[in-house]
């Protein structure tokens, strides 16, 4: 699969990351004070949306990301192989702590622990977008 140009310029690629990054702080925040004020099934809804938005802007991007442009990079720069595989990794550590988020969403519970998943969901794609926007992408 061809990847777009915005994946491929850096400021576009950047905005994409910072977009999502600041749309899931801000919901996590308020899933946060809603869990602080004990408005349970305000909190629930929020916290609902809050994984829907990792996984349709967060985990989309990265399956884009994996499906083309890591493809694309990886043929014309073989010798990012480690980078990529890195970047991959950080890609399956945001599912496998979405997936253990969305388990507990079953429950119909949200609690201090999940709140902290959330927070290590942005702290982990942080710093995978800071890396990946330094050692993939250019001007």
């Amino acid at each position: 699969m061809a990847t777009g140009p915005a994946l491929r310029k850096l400021a576009s690629h950047r905005s994409i990351h910072e977009g999502a990054y600041v749309e899931a702080r801000d919901l996590t925040l308020v899933t946060e004070r809603l869990l602080n004020d004990e408005r349970k099934d305000d909190c629930l809804k929020a916290a609902k949306a809050l994984a829907e938005h990792w996984e349709t802007r967060v985990i989309a991007h990265a399956d884009a990301e994996e499906d083309g442009l890591y493809k694309e990079i990886l043929e014309e720069n073989p010798e990012l192989k480690k980078e990529i595989h890195m970047l991959t990794r950080d890609h399956d550590l945001l599912r496998i702590i979405l997936d253990q988020i969305k388990e507990k969403l079953g429950e119909r519970l949200v609690t201090r622990e999940m709140i902290d998943q959330f927070k290590s969901l942005l702290i982990v794609n942080e710093i995978h977008s800071r890396s990946e926007e330094s050692k993939l992408l250019k001007e």
